[in-house]
């Protein structure tokens, strides 16, 4: 169209001025024939037939907490020691079980063996709680032991010794090093398992060329170890662990006619079992948590709801009607986005740096979630410090809900991200916190096809 006009303009030029008004008037019928392709047939489209988007946050949705099962602790990569004293949650209190093996077989203390002591030694990784609170640390003699192929869980109970060889209190200095022998040694701490009572360390030192033979021979005489701590009346910490750092040991100390200021060491590695203990006292816990929690009110998490690690508690979310969007017609669901607003509170103890969110099956087991596989920046969790909140997009579960309401509708299950070894807590907004409507909600962008 435009090369044409350019064409008629030029013989409008070399034209006389006659026939210029006939050009003109051309060019004036032709230039009002052209058109944006965008624009073609719009005043024609029927307005039922326009694609809507639209935006809504009216869905209801309600939340509630509940205590936890216990939690799988076996082979965990960190264990905790310490305790919790949460004027909302109640108290907490962590300690594990472990195995040692050998660190080299068929080894002979000598004759004229004496002990000197019997020091466990173990490495830092990082804590949680008060900074100034101290640990107290009980160590048993474990009378059962535990297996590298069995799943064991937070709760577990086996019977151990019942002489304390420890009973120590100490404040953990987390980055600070100490010399032991020739070497130093950062982030341990070193609890003497002969200053109460000698007779562990005897049993070590007078084992038998069997019992020394192999691992698997010394598993059977000696089961291990049992670490616990005791509740504290205020505030208090948690120190984890690494059991597998080679800094984590327990070591021998002896003489022998031969020679003095001897070790041996015994090890854990990948191939011993090792089990972390939780329990949770709500006793002195909040009352609103206690009647919510405890007591089964679940219109309590209307106004806020409750979340905490190591098997404390997980919090069910129910989306009632979301049914009631398959009466719209044809929807899809551009974004749906869970706001997980915090409830604020005066507590030091640290939100969860990220939150998990399942599917409750009909079975009521936990399910992932189809969004989960779009990758964490996608699906995210993830503790927000400047809004004190979390958000999850679970647009295909909300999709799905739709698309096919025969489906099962037993809501989500939300949980804190790496449970076992994470006992951070988080107090939530309910549907209807207050007059404030910041509370928990959905929030949905779709088009209406």
């Amino acid at each position: 169209m435009t090369r044409l006009l350019e064409r008629i303009r030029e013989k409008a030029r070399q034209n006389n001025p006659f026939k210029n008004i006939l050009v003109i008037l051309i060019i004036f019928i032709l230039g009002s024939c052209a058109k944006d392709p965008g624009q073609i047939g719009y005043v024609i489209q029927p307005e039922d037939s326009k694609l809507n988007v639209a935006f809504d946050d009216s869905t209801s949705i309600y939340a509630y907490s509940r205590l936890s099962d216990s939690v799988q602790t076996s082979h965990m990569s960190l264990s905790a020691l310490g305790s919790l004293n949460d004027p909302i949650f109640g108290n907490t209190i962590a300690g594990f079980y472990t195995q040692f093996v050998l660190s080299a077989p068929a080894h002979n203390f000598g004759e004229g063996k004496t002990l000197d002591s019997l020091v466990l030694q173990l490495k830092y990784a990082n804590s949680y709680g008060d900074t100034n609170a101290m640990i107290y640390a009980h160590t048993y003699e474990m009378m059962e032991g535990i297996s590298r192929d069995s799943i064991y869980y937070s709760t577990l109970q086996l019977p151990i010794g019942t002489t304390d060889y420890s009973n120590q209190s100490f404040l953990p200095s987390v980055n600070d090093s100490i010399v032991v022998g020739d070497d130093t040694i950062s982030s341990v701490i070193r609890l003497n398992l002969t200053d109460l009572d000698i007779s562990l360390g005897e049993k070590l030192l007078n084992a038998s060329e069997e019992d020394m033979e192999s691992s698997e021979n010394f598993r059977e005489f000696f089961n291990g170890l049992f670490i616990q701590s005791q509740p504290v009346d205020y505030d208090g910490r948690l120190i984890y662990f690494s059991l597998s750092s080679s800094d984590t040991k327990l070591t021998l100390y002896y003489s022998n006619d031969d020679a003095d200021s001897l070790n041996y060491d015994y090890i854990i590695t990948t191939a011993t079992a090792n089990v972390s203990k939780y329990e949770h006292n709500r006793n002195n816990a909040g009352l609103s948590l206690r009647e919510q929690v405890i007591n089964g009110d679940t219109a309590l998490g209307q106004e806020k709801f409750y979340l905490q690690g190591f098997g404390g508690i997980e919090t069910v979310i129910r989306l009632p009607h979301i049914n009631k969007w398959a009466i719209r017609g044809n929807v899809a669901i551009n974004e749906a986005k869970l706001l997980l607003p915090g409830y604020e509170d005066d507590n030091f103890f640290a939100p969860p740096t990220r939150l998990a969110l399942y599917k409750i099956g009909a079975d009521s087991s936990f399910y992932t979630l189809t969004d989960e596989y779009e990758g964490d920046a996608y699906f995210d969790g993830n503790y927000n410090s400047i809004t004190n909140s979390y958000e999850f997009r679970i647009t295909r579960y909300i999709q799905s809900l739709i698309n096919d309401t025969t489906q099962p509708n037993n809501g989500l299950g939300l949980f804190v991200s790496g449970e076992p070894v994470n006992a951070n807590r988080f107090i939530f907004k309910g549907n209807q916190f207050g007059s404030d409507t910041t509370g928990i909600k959905l929030e949905i962008l779709f088009t209406d096809l």
